[in-house]
């Protein structure tokens, strides 16, 4: 298993896993401030090209299908924090 920080930028090709698999994304976080979790698709250059490729709770699709949020909990209680769960399959197309 892999562990990400938080805001680090990681290239699936550098977390050794086979991109004909879906990978799960699983975060939480616990904070007394109110806070959202995202999953930015970046373009060659590192940067996000469109609004489009940010997938959340508000927009839990990515456009060609790749990326998905699966589970999401904003509401932290006292024994778990927020949550966000994506699945990301880089091969699979709409």
């Amino acid at each position: 298993m892999n562990h990400l920080t938080v805001g680090q930028r990681a290239p699936l090709s550098n977390l050794a896993i086979e991109d004909t698999a879906p990978v799960r994304l699983k975060f939480t976080h616990h904070s007394p401030i109110e806070m959202h979790i995202s999953c930015f698709a970046l373009g060659a250059a590192g940067k996000l090209n469109n609004d489009d490729y940010k997938v959340f709770y508000n927009q839990p699709t990515y456009p060609c299908g790749q990326i998905n949020l699966i589970h999401y909990e904003s509401q932290p209680t006292a024994s778990k924090g927020i949550q966000a769960e994506f699945e990301v399959c880089i091969t699979r197309r709409k």
